[in-house]
């Protein structure tokens, strides 16, 4: 029971599991949820739902007993061994992703991918990056009417990250299966068995391509080798004088093919039909294209694609008053403390100008996006090209279709009329 306004009324709880049907509405939810009862235990989704930016901001920094080591507890514990027997490269590899891990293993293998994504990096890819957005700009010239997602958005990101791999570009279209059954399996603590033998499935093809990729790098004569991307540079790195196993090899690099090109194509795709409907921001964008990276920010912040993040209870503590159990599952609502009004003045509104050091779209703290330069760079190039050939575009669907995860929110399509600057 909560006070509110001086009355006493019972705290609303949200449904995690129908995030996809709710779309939008899930943000509404969660406004409302923040003001009634910001620590959450909520009966529908099985865990507490965290949704004030100090609060989450506390967990991310390391300031509570909250694990990463959860998809074990959320994905695998409730499933029968019959079932488990079916899932054998999940669980193998899902412990070695740096997303899954605590200190001390977590900060050995983030010191390797850190660099792999530092400034330099993200510079010396920028030219390819404007020649791909140049190319898929003057195919949405030639065919305005179309579907953006697929044909436009994951174009970009998909391309940029199998450069950095050293990948050849037919790799191209296996991207969006391997994205979308990893998210759907894997990316929320509700997916079907179904669900999460399509993530098995995706997980057993990336691993063969990698064994490949692995075994034909460290056969080659190392004169061979011209420049490095990012497998080399992995096979060549050591962590206080060690070598990555193949399996710590494989595990990140599962990880940063799906997840370096997934979240940035769907910021794209969102962040084109919330501007759809703001033609100030979108004007703005055009008349400041020195403001590019401010204003992309904000858009990442209003779009919420950052949605939450999982942490499980490392031992019992009291949270606010409340008592949180080990094990609990704690729901971190980032897309809720990206509109908190404590911190963002106005949340409902994209604001180009606002001040975003407070963002919580890269999550900020440990755990902190070790492809945050990437995804920035791709965001404004694209952005500021898009709005410097066209004035505005006009959404064809009646609703958007949301991908049925909460880590990150996505579109299944986007069909839309560009519409051509004069």
């Amino acid at each position: 029971m909560n006070e509110i306004n001086g009355t006493t009324a019972r705290a609303h709880d949200v449904d995690l599991s129908l995030t996809g049907q709710l779309g939008n509405e899930l943000l509404v939810q969660l406004d409302r949820l923040r003001e009634e009862d910001a620590i959450h235990w909520s009966a529908a989704s099985g865990g507490w739902i965290i949704t004030r930016h100090a609060d989450i901001d506390d967990a991310l920094q390391g300031r509570l007993p909250l694990s990463l080591r959860r998809i074990e507890k959320v994905m695998f514990a409730p499933m029968p061994e019959a079932e488990l027997a079916q899932l054998p490269m999940l669980r193998r590899y899902i412990p070695h992703w740096p997303v899954d891990m605590d200190p001390p293993e977590h900060t050995r293998l983030r010191k390797l991918l850190v660099q792999a994504f530092s400034r330099p990096v993200v510079e010396g890819v920028r030219p390819f990056v404007r020649q791909r957005v140049g190319e898929l700009m003057q195919l949405l010239e030639q065919q305005p009417q179309t579907e953006f997602n697929e044909k436009i958005t994951r174009q970009l990101p998909g391309s940029v990250i199998l450069r950095l791999f050293g990948l050849p570009q037919e790799h191209l279209p296996r991207l969006k299966n391997w994205a979308n059954w990893f998210q759907e399996g894997i990316g929320v603590p509700f997916a079907s068995f179904e669900a999460k033998k399509l993530a098995e499935r995706a997980m057993a093809e990336m691993t063969e391509l990698f064994v490949t990729e692995i075994g034909r790098r460290r056969s080659r004569p190392a004169a061979a080798s011209g420049s490095e991307d990012l497998i080399d540079s992995l096979l060549k790195a050591t962590v206080d004088g060690e070598t990555l196993s193949e399996d710590e090899m494989i595990g990140a690099l599962q990880l940063v093919l799906v997840a370096g090109h997934d979240t940035t194509s769907a910021t794209l795709t969102l962040g084109l039909a919330a501007l759809a409907r703001a033609p100030e921001p979108w004007e703005h964008m055009y008349r400041n294209p020195d403001r590019l990276l401010e204003s992309s920010l904000e858009l990442m912040r209003y779009i919420a694609m950052s949605t939450s993040q999982i942490r499980i209870a490392a031992i019992d503590f009291e949270w606010h008053g409340k008592p949180v159990r080990q094990g609990d599952v704690v729901f971190l609502m980032l897309a809720a403390a990206n509109r908190d009004p404590r911190v963002f003045e106005d949340p409902l509104r994209i604001d180009p100008q606002r001040d975003n050091d407070r963002s919580m779209v890269f999550a900020p703290g440990l755990h902190h996006c070790i492809g945050h330069l990437l995804a920035k760079m791709q965001v404004t190039e694209f952005f500021g090209e898009l709005v410097r050939r066209f004035s505005g575009a006009e959404l064809l669907d009646p609703k958007l279709d949301f991908m049925s995860q909460i880590a990150f929110r996505g579109l299944y399509h986007l069909n839309v009329r560009m519409i051509p600057r004069v």
